[in-house]
């Protein structure tokens, strides 16, 4: 369940994702938090159309929750019960405490601008934070086990919304609180190894010269933004790969239509990664994870089978090869003798086609596979960890 949970918030998480760079502040504003765009009018008021983007993250949030803080502050408050002016004020008053320590959570989790409640090394948002400070704790603590990466206007929680109406804001400004924010993701290089023949993966330092969100993710992580927001629809998957094909139409209808995760044509034919889930019952769940073609036949063949234990993201080919990419979790176990949680650890995942027969990679990539990235003529590999309660496997570690 929970790694379908995982799943279903990291597709849905892209809907409001954008690919245009930002040239100004206000478009900056708006790529932290999408509410930025309907209150256009009162960033025209503070001049954001007109001042230059913000380049380092932490100084962006702090920006954007400052000026929130501000804005919500001259705000007038008559038709506010008293108490409810009070709580206001004192909400007010911890938000500015938030953005005066500087400390806001990072994204290991997800390769584009997402929330997390609270990061793994206990980092919380702007809106957990409050909660938090207002006693709330249990509740953080649960948002982060079940749905860390949720968006606030779609808890539906009664114990949020009471909390919510007694604290003098509206969810309209709770919502505008809360940012996303910029993946902090892994690369590895794709076209080099050390002097034993290792991977080699880049410093944090040099990962943020190669990737950040608001000036690459066009190129980087373009075709994955396209079909992440389509929800897995093929026919609209297609349309990124189309004018590459030169096959006959593919039967989308035999097709696990809500399962395609990702597309590409090689030699002339159409590859399909699926991934799906289903309940046998309340105890059992079916996972299955393959890599289909639209063959000469018109039919589609099953050339790669997974097993469900793999969930392929992405294509990408290199060196006239095919490669399908993604990753695994690996479940936690709880010592009783010790009583010790080891916890679950997330595995990278990528197989290569050479148009006659696949094969595995035994490497470890150093978590999950989003796909190969070309910047400054050079290729990389971008992984993720893609869970909030486990660890990425290091690169180059053995595998399971």
């Amino acid at each position: 369940m929970k790694k379908l949970l995982t799943l279903f918030l990291l597709l849905f998480a892209l809907q409001g994702a954008t690919h245009a760079t930002p040239q100004n502040l206000y478009e900056q504003l708006c790529e932290v938090n999408q509410e930025w765009h309907t209150n256009r009018a009162i960033a025209e008021q503070f001049g954001y159309l007109n001042m230059p983007v913000i380049k380092d993250e932490q100084d962006l949030l702090v920006f954007h929750i400052q000026a929130l803080e501000q804005i919500f502050s001259s705000r007038p408050t008559a038709h506010l019960a008293y108490p409810l002016q009070q709580a206001r004020a004192k909400q007010l008053q911890t938000l500015r405490a938030y953005y005066q320590r500087r400390d806001c959570p990072r994204n290991y989790y997800l390769p584009y601008r997402n929330p997390v409640f609270i990061d793994h090394e206990g980092r919380y948002c702007a809106v957990g934070y409050l909660m938090l400070k207002s006693g709330k704790k249990a509740f953080c603590e649960a948002v982060q086990k079940n749905s860390n990466f949720i968006y606030i206007r779609a808890i539906e929680s009664k114990e949020f919304h009471d909390w919510q109406k007694e604290s003098g804001l509206t969810i309209d400004e709770l919502a505008w609180i809360q940012p996303g924010y910029m993946p902090q993701v892994h690369i590895v290089d794709w076209d080099k190894r050390n002097a034993q023949g290792k991977l080699i993966e880049l410093d944090s330092i040099s990962t943020l010269k190669i990737y950040q969100w608001q000036y690459d993710n066009v190129d980087m992580f373009g075709m994955q933004m396209a079909f992440f927001q389509t929800r897995y629809e093929p026919e609209s998957l297609f349309k990124k790969v189309k004018n590459r094909y030169q096959g006959t139409k593919p039967n989308w209808n035999k097709l696990p239509s809500t399962s395609t995760m990702a597309m590409d044509v090689y030699k002339g034919e159409l590859y399909v990664a699926i991934d799906t889930m289903a309940y046998i019952d309340d105890a059992k769940m079916m996972h299955e994870s393959y890599v289909m073609r639209w063959g000469k036949k018109n039919t589609w063949e099953k050339v790669l089978d997974l097993e469900g234990k793999s969930m392929p993201l992405c294509f990408f080919q290199s060196a006239g090869k095919l490669y399908v990419g993604g990753g695994k979790r690996v479940e936690g176990i709880y010592d009783e003798k010790t009583e010790i949680y080891k916890p679950a650890v997330n595995e990278s995942f990528v197989a290569s086609f050479n148009g006659k027969t696949w094969q595995v990679s035994k490497e470890e990539y150093g978590g999950y596979v989003f796909g190969l990235i070309y910047k400054n003529k050079k290729r990389y590999l971008v992984t993720a960890y893609n869970a909030i309660d486990s660890v990425r496997k290091p690169v180059n570690s053995p595998k399971n």
